[in-house]
């Protein structure tokens, strides 16, 4: 064992290197370096071990790697330490690079250290994120809507006898008149009780109470008809009065009244019905 360390001791010197420079190089730490320059393997965990810290160091100081290990598994043999089982041979795709005395060991490249798979995966989970905002804002700028907006017409003043032009106000727009948007159904003859047809000619909201008992609550698209038949009256509660075409037992009653006008109507057998607010205490 004595052999093998002074190889070791007598390379390591003769390259001008310390304990230290050889555990930065070879990350084997420096008591177990000078464990083995002095000859003493017991310390090692296994035999495994041994035979791979010794080959590490001696390559690193360019001294003969496999007379090296004949030498421990001799020395060991005989002296009862441990049995050192003979090195396989394996063989390897790449070679391990030797670093060489005096320079530092090789690092990897600064953009490996940056550019890791995390970081990738970051990068491409904003890069959705941002796709989907965008889409997010395209899509109600392209369904956004403009309001009407009224002009107000300038105030008049004179001064020194100066009067300015009046701007004229731009005109409100005015909702279109609601047109039927289908052809009304054929009334049958010979009506009993309350018949009471609704057709939407444009969105609305619509409440239905038929002989006192509510039968149909919730919006209506233009174009869809909704028929109630009662006994003796049948109340509607209408939140848009343009849009709501109402037939009453076959006669066709137009719509009810103004766009967004709310509007409770009631009919009977004797026909429409306005209720009178009663006023409260």
């Amino acid at each position: 064992m004595s052999v093998i360390g002074e190889q070791l001791r007598k390379a390591r010197e003769s390259r001008g290197l310390s304990l230290e420079d050889a555990e930065r190089a070879t990350r084997i730490r420096a008591k177990q370096l000078a464990a083995m320059e002095a000859g003493d393997f017991s310390g090692f965990a296994s035999p495994s071990q041994a035979r791979g810290f010794l080959r590490n160091y001696a390559a690193y100081l360019g001294l003969d790697v496999e007379a090296l290990l004949a030498e421990l598994q001799t020395n060991s043999r005989k002296r009862g330490l441990f049995t050192l089982a003979a090195p396989a041979r394996k063989p390897e795709a790449r070679p391990r690079p030797v670093p060489t005395p005096g320079m530092p060991p090789v690092r990897d490249a600064w953009w490996r250290r940056i550019f890791t798979r995390d970081l990738l995966i970051g990068v491409v989970v904003v890069g959705l994120f941002g796709l989907l905002l965008t889409w997010g804002a395209w899509q109600l700028w392209q369904g956004g809507f403009t309001p009407a907006i009224t002009a107000t017409p300038r105030p008049t003043f004179s001064v020194l006898g100066i009067t300015p032009q009046t701007v004229p106000a731009t005109p409100t727009p005015t909702a279109p008149a609601a047109t039927p948007t289908a052809p009304l159904p054929t009334p049958l003859p010979n009506y009993v009780g309350v018949n009471v047809l609704v057709r939407a000619e444009q969105r609305l909201w619509l409440r239905a109470v038929v002989d006192g008992v509510e039968t149909f609550v919730g919006q209506m698209a233009p174009g869809q008809t909704r028929e109630f038949v009662g006994n003796t009256v049948v109340e509607l509660w209408t939140g848009n009065a343009r849009g709501t075409r109402v037939v009453f037992n076959g006669q066709d009653q137009g719509t009810l009244g103004d766009l967004g006008e709310v509007v409770i109507r009631l009919w009977t057998v004797d026909g429409a019905v306005t209720p009178t607010p009663s006023p409260t205490p």
